[in-house]
């Protein structure tokens, strides 16, 4: 099968013979679809949303297609659970303590790589398709809001005019949006570094010129280096 991820083991509490109890029937289900929706995040990343049947999903992995649908009552189910699952992770993300742009930066790239096919699911394949676009919005909403409130709190210019301050923030958010994507294809894991010197350069470049009146101040994070509080899609 394709893309398979690493399973947890469940402690196996009941006998031999019989039935399992339902809580590990349960676990034994899920892992099981966690395991499908991967495989299948895979197979409709490379191949499309629209050109991939529940046929070709199940050729594909080398399964039946009844198994598919012992889990899943069509294809488009399976297509979002698999973006909102991802949205999920997102939001678990931005939810998190702001601790500088390179904190950030490191850990959208970290999400991205962990879920890759899910990822440019929802960042290319739902945002050109209607029916899935809602989800895309969902993604590129939440960057622009928390751009917009960045950008307010650190310059009085762009506090007092809201146009210009969300035409930046979209600005940024497409920017970025199309550097993640492109970045995750094509970019090499030992590189990394790279791209965040020049995400957090391209960003400071823009920031400067939008906002000559930033009231920017250095921070010490966590690991004690000194970090910019500037805005980011993060």
């Amino acid at each position: 099968m394709a893309r398979s991820t690493s399973r947890q083991t469940t402690k196996v509490t009941h006998l031999r013979k019989g039935r399992p109890p339902l809580e590990e029937a349960n676990a034994r289900r899920q892992e099981r679809s966690d395991e499908l929706l991967r495989a299948c995040a895979l197979v409709l990343a490379r191949n499309g949303v629209r050109r991939t049947s529940m046929d070709a999903l199940a050729e594909q992995l080398g399964i039946p297609k009844t198994v598919l649908y012992r889990y899943f009552g069509s294809k488009d189910e399976i297509v979002r659970v698999i973006l909102q699952r991802f949205l999920n992770l997102w939001s678990d993300l931005q939810s998190k303590r702001w601790r500088g742009l390179s904190h950030n930066l490191h850990e959208v790239i970290d999400l991205a790589r962990a879920n890759q096919s899910e990822f440019l699911l929802l960042a290319r394949h739902s945002a050109a398709d209607p029916e899935l676009r809602p989800f895309f919005e969902c993604l590129h909403s939440s960057i622009v809001d928390r751009t917009d409130n960045l950008l307010e709190i650190s310059s009085p210019s762009m506090a007092n005019d809201k146009v210009i301050r969300q035409l930046c923030a979209h600005a940024v958010t497409g920017f970025m949006i199309d550097a993640i994507l492109w970045w995750i294809e094509n970019g090499e894991n030992n590189r990394d570094d790279e791209f965040f010197r020049w995400a957090r350069q391209s960003l400071k470049t823009l920031y400067r010129e939008w906002m000559p009146d930033s009231n920017w101040h250095p921070k010490q994070s966590d690991n004690g280096t000194v970090e910019n509080l500037i805005p980011s899609i993060t």
